[in-house]
């Protein structure tokens, strides 16, 4: 099964079965919303899409505003935008606080939600990413699910990344059913194993969080499958073994 963000790696090297109730899946944030003008917009990032069976031919992430506290800690403020022939059908408003660092940038990719040969790919999923393109620094996600009716904030999480260590979520798509009615997502931590003394690069791979996502009623509903923040199970390695899977 491919990991989310082995590209990031590269770049850098540089259950308990219990079931609780389903829940809906947020769809909006408590966000100030900044009106866009033409004239007070700092940057854009966009993508054409390929608009087969979904509402969207654009994808357009737009910078609105940025602010500094006496610290020196930004925050700046996004609209995620969807449009069709140039008309915006919908708007997601988010902050980011990204500390006293410049330089991120967004990535857009609809081929995010695929399986480990890349032979299947839905491409209903738009994955958003907001961070900078090196080691030991945290990156912003959002997945957004599109079909012919409108558009759904999925899910949202943040990851980093250094030298082949760090957290984020891994999604399992189950490409037994075409349209694609299910998935499966769970937050793994990569960390330095130091139970062996041995100079061997090891690593201990902690699983929490383990999610079904399951398309009922034209939306994605969240089931969760183990107790929330609680580790469900470990895996060791070499470095090289986690890394040749």
């Amino acid at each position: 099964m491919k990991y989310i963000l082995i590209v990031l790696f590269l770049l850098c090297v540089s259950c308990t079965d219990k079931k609780e109730e389903t829940v809906d899946v947020a769809t909006s944030s408590e966000v100030e919303v900044v009106p866009t003008t033409k004239s007070n917009f700092i940057q854009k990032d966009s993508l054409l899409l390929d608009s087969k069976g979904i509402c969207a031919d654009k994808v357009v992430i737009t910078e609105i505003k940025r602010i500094y506290d006496k610290d020196s800690i930004g925050t700046a403020f996004f609209e995620i935008g969807f449009f069709k022939n140039n008309k915006a059908i919908y708007t997601y408003p988010t902050k980011i606080v990204f500390g006293m660092d410049e330089g991120a940038e967004w990535n857009i990719n609809q081929e995010f939600m695929s399986d480990s040969e890349n032979e299947n790919i839905d491409t209903r999923f738009i994955h958003c990413n907001y961070g900078i393109a090196a080691c030991g620094y945290t990156h912003n996600h959002f997945l957004f699910f599109l079909d012919e009716k409108g558009v759904q904030l999925v899910t949202q999480w943040d990851s980093m990344w250094d030298g082949g260590y760090g957290v984020d979520q891994r999604f399992e798509p189950d490409f037994k059913t075409k349209p694609m009615k299910s998935f499966f997502a769970k937050t793994i931590d990569v960390s330095s194993d130091e139970t062996v003394n041995d100079s061997i690069e090891r690593v201990e791979v902690s699983y929490t969080d383990s999610v079904r996502y399951n398309f009922e009623n034209g939306k994605w509903k969240k089931i969760p499958l183990t107790q929330k923040g609680k580790i469900y199970r470990k895996e060791n390695f070499t470095f090289e073994e986690y890394y040749k899977q």
